[in-house]
C-alpha cells in the first residue's frame, strides 16, 4: 500500500513561489517504509540556502576581523609560514578525505529516512576516513623528518596537521546529508567568536605564532569534535553489525570524486606551497592576503550551490525536468548579477582594502588582489555550473576541465613565479580558472540550457560600468586621505549606483529584497 503526502517547498530564488511536491511514501508487507524523505523534515531551499550563507559568512568574517589585527602582529612572513604549512597540511587532508565529503552527502540524503541503512552507510564511510586519516599522519611522520622546510617550525607543522584528524571526526557530511543546517551554523559561530576573542586575548606580539596556529585550526574545524559527539544523537551504534560492514564498496565511487578533488586543489593550494620553495615567506604572505579577500567574496555566493545539489540531484531522479531547469537557470541569473560588479568593485578598491585589511607592509598585494579579482565572477559561475553537471552524473565533463586547467596553472607558476612572485601565481590562477570555466561551459553545454549571451548578462555588464565609471570619478576628484572613510566612500558609492540602476530597470531580485523591506517595516494605523 502507499499514501501520498504532499509538501509545499519554497524554491530559491523564485518569485516567492510556491512549489507542490508530492512525495509516495510506499511501504512493505511489515510496514516497513521503503521510500523516502517521511520522518526527517526536508528543509526548503530558502531555509538551507540561508543558514548555510550565515555560516559561509561567519567563516569568512573570522579573518576579515582577525586578519587586520594578526597581520599587524606576525608581519608577512609569520603569515606567510602558516599559510604555507596550511597548504601541504591541505594537501594531506585531501588524499585522506578522498571525495568521501561530496559523496557521502548524496549517500546520506539518498537513505535519509532509511535509519538502518543511513547508521550503516554513515559508520562504514566513517571508518574509511579513518584508516585513510592513519595514511595520511604517516606521511606526516616522512615530512617531518625528511623535509628541511618543514623540520625549521616543527612544532608549528605539527599543531597545524591536527587538523587532518579533526577533519574526520567532523563528519560535517552527515549533516549536510540530512539537511540540518541550522545545527551547523550554530555551532560554527559559537566555534569562531569564541576563537577571535581568545586570538585578541592572548597573540600580542611575533613570538605567539604557535598560539595564533592553535587558534586558527580551532576557527577552522575545532567544533568538529561537537559534531562528532552529537552523531549520536543520529546513530544507533548497538544496532550495527560489524559482519555486515562493507568499507570497501566506497572506494570506487569516491575515487572518482577524488580525481576533481585533486586536480582542483593544484591549482587552489599549489600557488602557496610553489611560492614557499620557490621564493620566501612574505611573498606566500601577501598572496595569502589577496586570496583571502577574494575568497571571502567567492564564499558568499557560492553558499547557494552547497543547498543546491541535492535539490538538483532529487529532481533529476524524480524526472522534474522543467523545476531543475527552472531552478538553475535561476541560479545562474543570481551569480552573474551579483559577482560581476563584485569583481569589478574589488578591482577599484583594491589598493584601499589591502591597506585597511592587512596594514602597509602587505602594500604589495594590492596589485596581486587586483590581477586575481576576476576569479570572484569566474569561480562562482563555475561552481554553479557544476553543480548543474554533478546533479546529472557529468562530473567526468568537469575533471576533464580541471585538468586542463591544473596543467595550464602548473606550467605557468613555473614560469611566472621566478619572475613575478606572488603577481606571477595570482596570473597563473587567474588564466587557469577561466580555461576551467570555458571547457566547462563548452563541453556541457547539452546539459546547461543556457544562452549566456542574453539579456541579464548585457545589462550587468551595462550597470556594473556604469558603477566602475562612479567609482573611478569619486576616486580622481574627490581623495580622501583616511583610509577607512575612502573606502566606505568607494564601496557605498558602487553600491548605490548598482542598486538603484536595477531597481530602475525592475529587476527580479531587487524587487524581491524590496518587497521584504516593506514586509519587514510596521505599519501605523490611525
Amino acid at each position: 500500500m502507499h499514501y501520498k503526502i504532499k509538501l509545499s517547498i519554497f524554491v530559491f530564488p523564485n518569485t516567492l513561489s510556491i512549489r507542490n511536491i508530492t512525495y509516495k511514501i510506499t511501504h512493505s508487507a511489515k510496514g516497513e517504509p521503503t521510500g523516502q524523505r517521511l520522518t526527517m523534515k526536508q528543509r526548503t531551499i530558502k531555509y538551507n540556502f540561508a543558514f548555510n550563507l550565515a555560516n559561509t559568512v561567519a567563516g569568512l568574517l573570522f579573518p576579515l576581523i582577525t586578519f587586520p589585527y594578526v597581520s599587524r602582529i606576525l608581519s608577512p612572513d609569520g603569515i606567510g609560514i602558516v599559510q604555507f604549512y596550511q597548504s601541504i597540511i591541505s594537501y594531506i587532508t585531501l588524499f585522506t578525505s578522498l571525495g568521501i565529503p561530496l559523496y557521502a552527502v548524496r549517500e546520506v540524503a539518498r537513505f535519509r529516512n532509511n535509519e538502518r541503512e543511513r547508521n550503516k552507510v554513515t559508520t562504514e564511510v566513517l571508518c574509511l576516513h579513518l584508516i585513510l586519516s592513519f595514511i595520511g599522519y604517516v606521511a606526516v611522520a616522512v615530512l617531518c623528518l625528511y623535509v628541511g622546510r618543514v623540520r625549521e617550525n616543527l612544532p608549528l607543522f605539527l599543531l597545524i596537521s591536527s587538523s587532518i584528524g579533526f577533519t574526520v571526526i567532523g563528519v560535517s557530511w552527515f549533516y549536510q546529508g540530512v539537511e540540518d543546517f541550522k545545527y551547523i551554523t550554530i555551532r560554527s559561530l559559537i566555534t569562531r567568536t569564541l576563537a577571535a576573542v581568545f586570538l585578541f586575548l592572548l597573540v600580542h606580539n611575533k613570538s605567539d605564532l604557535l598560539t595564533y596556529a592553535a587558534i586558527y585550526v580551532m576557527a577552522d574545524v575545532g567544533s568538529n569534535l561537537f559534531n562528532f559527539f552529537r552523531l549520536r544523537k543520529y546513530i544507533r551504534h548497538d544496532e550495527i553489525k560489524l559482519s555486515e560492514m562493507e568499507i570497501k564498496r566506497h572506494l570506487k565511487p569516491t575515487l572518482k570524486i577524488f580525481m576533481l578533488n585533486i586536480i582542483t586543489s593544484i591549482y587552489i593550494q599549489l600557488d602557496s606551497v610553489m611560492l614557499g620553495f620557490m621564493t620566501d615567506n612574505a611573498a606566500v604572505g601577501y598572496y595569502s592576503s589577496a586570496t583571502k579577500l577574494t575568497r571571502i567574496l567567492i564564499g558568499i555566493i557560492t553558499s547557494l550551490s552547497t543547498v543546491l545539489l541535492p535539490r538538483m540531484s532529487t529532481y533529476i531522479e524524480e524526472g522534474k525536468l522543467d523545476e531543475f531547469q527552472k531552478i538553475g537557470k535561476k541560479s545562474i541569473d543570481f551569480v552573474i548579477i551579483i559577482s560581476i560588479p563584485m569583481a569589478v568593485g574589488l578591482l577599484l578598491v583594491a589598493h584601499p582594502l589591502t591597506i585597511l585589511f592587512a596594514g602597509e607592509s602587505f602594500e604589495p598585494a594590492a596589485l596581486t588582489t587586483q590581477i586575481i579579482s576576476p576569479i570572484v565572477f569566474i569561480v562562482c559561475l563555475a561552481s554553479i555550473l557544476g553543480m548543474y553537471l554533478y546533479s546529472q552524473n557529468k562530473e567526468h565533463l568537469i575533471i576533464i576541465a580541471t585538468l586542463c586547467g591544473a596543467s595550464v596553472n602548473l606550467i605557468l607558476n613555473s614560469i611566472l613565479i621566478p619572475l613575478y612572485q606572488q603577481n606571477g601565481a595570482a596570473f597563473s590562477t587567474l588564466i587557469a580558472e577561466t580555461i576551467v570555466t570555458s571547457i566547462i561551459a563548452i563541453l556541457g553545454r547539452k546539459y546547461i540550457h543556457y544562452n549566456f549571451f542574453n539579456f541579464i548578462t548585457a545589462r550587468t555588464v551595462l550597470f556594473t560600468s556604469i558603477m566602475a565609471i562612479g567609482i573611478i570619478i569619486i576616486d580622481m576628484f574627490m581623495p580622501i586621505e583616511n583610509t577607512i572613510i575612502k573606502l566606505v566612500t568607494l564601496i557605498s558609492t558602487g553600491i548605490t549606483i548598482y542598486a538603484v540602476l536595477l531597481i530602475i530597470n525592475k529587476d527580479e531580485y531587487a524587487n524581491i529584497i524590496i518587497d521584504k523591506i516593506k514586509g519587514s517595516i510596521p505599519h501605523n494605523k490611525h
